[in-house]
């Protein structure tokens, strides 16, 4: 069994792998619980959703982490070394992965290259901004939006890098890591720079069939592999793209969303999803410690501070 740690209000991401009647068993579990558990199922952990939690959260879930490992527990994701987005993107600019740089609100530096746009350092909706050309307009976005009651500390300066597949379309590809082997995933396509949710049917039959060989060829996966490493995340999703002709990674969500093959138009299209579903479940089986007997999780300073100061307390919901 496979048991995925999240925040309260996000389980949905894993709602239709755990309805799943392939293997493995997924159970999913929110930090509130955890943290007052006194007994544990013998389980695969996987720690999610990390940058939603809050410091003291984070830094339970961190303190239970190192108990349940010393338990011998298999977990994933260490909540004390996982670099959410501004770290990782720092981390990855340092490193020659990515060409682009990111800068917190309060410290524009001088050599900011443009356009940028603005976005939240904790957030997963879109961002504050379209593009800025100068830093006349992002000073003027940053004003805009404290002015809105945004904190400043929250505010991140993202460097743009991107590039139309086609003319007037962008793609987005990605790929999760489960355990030790990344398993690419389906592309998205948009009109827009944005590529979030992207739109049905505008990639065309060219975009797909190349989308299906990348499935099956995974050609990314040394390159991701060192990102994920960088980034210390066990499991979760890398969204890339490609600019200049270099592979840029704009972010790894470690509570991503992933659901079993539906149809679609293009006959490429649903063997893509297919694949990418069969071997997303590979990868998770190949994680998967099986069951066995409940262990006994020893009470930690943290664990008990937080059961007597705060037996009722919950964590907020963070969109």
């Amino acid at each position: 069994m496979i048991r995925f740690l999240l925040t309260r209000g996000h389980d949905y991401t894993l709602k239709e792998v755990r309805k799943s009647r392939q293997p493995p068993v997924i159970s999913l579990m929110n930090y509130d619980r955890l943290i007052r558990a006194r007994w544990l199922r013998r389980a695969t952990y996987v720690f999610a959703d990390l940058d939603r939690l809050g410091y003291w959260d984070l830094e339970l879930a961190a303190h239970l982490y190192r108990l349940m490992k010393d338990a011998g527990l298999s977990v994933w994701n260490n909540p004390a070394r996982v670099k959410t987005r501004y770290p990782l993107l720092r981390a990855l600019h340092a490193a020659g992965l990515n060409d682009f740089n990111v800068y917190r609100a309060d410290e524009l530096g001088s050599t900011m290259r443009f356009p940028v746009f603005l976005r939240k350092v904790h957030s997963h909706r879109e961002p504050l901004s379209d593009l800025l050309l100068d830093r006349v307009a992002v000073e003027k976005a940053i004003d805009t939006a404290v002015a809105e009651g945004t904190p400043v500390a929250n505010l991140l300066v993202v460097e743009f890098a991107a590039e139309p597949v086609r003319p007037g379309l962008y793609r987005k590809l990605s790929a999760f890591r489960v355990g030790h082997t990344i398993v690419p995933h389906i592309c998205v396509h948009d009109t827009s720079w944005l590529v979030k949710q992207g739109q049905q049917g505008i990639a065309g039959a060219e975009l797909y069939r190349e989308e299906l060989a990348l499935l099956q060829t995974n050609p990314f996966a040394e390159h991701l592999q060192r990102a994920f490493d960088i980034a210390a995340i066990d499991y979760g999703r890398a969204d890339f793209g490609f600019y200049r002709g270099r592979i840029q990674i704009y972010e790894i969500n470690t509570n991503p969303a992933m659901a079993p093959p539906s149809r679609h138009p293009s006959p490429v299209r649903e063997e893509s999803l297919r694949l990418a579903w069969e071997k997303y479940l590979q990868a998770l089986q190949a994680i998967d410690s099986g069951r066995g007997w409940p262990i006994r999780i020893t009470n930690g300073a943290l664990q008990r501070h937080r059961r007597r100061k705060n037996l009722l307390a919950h964590s907020r919901k963070v969109p």
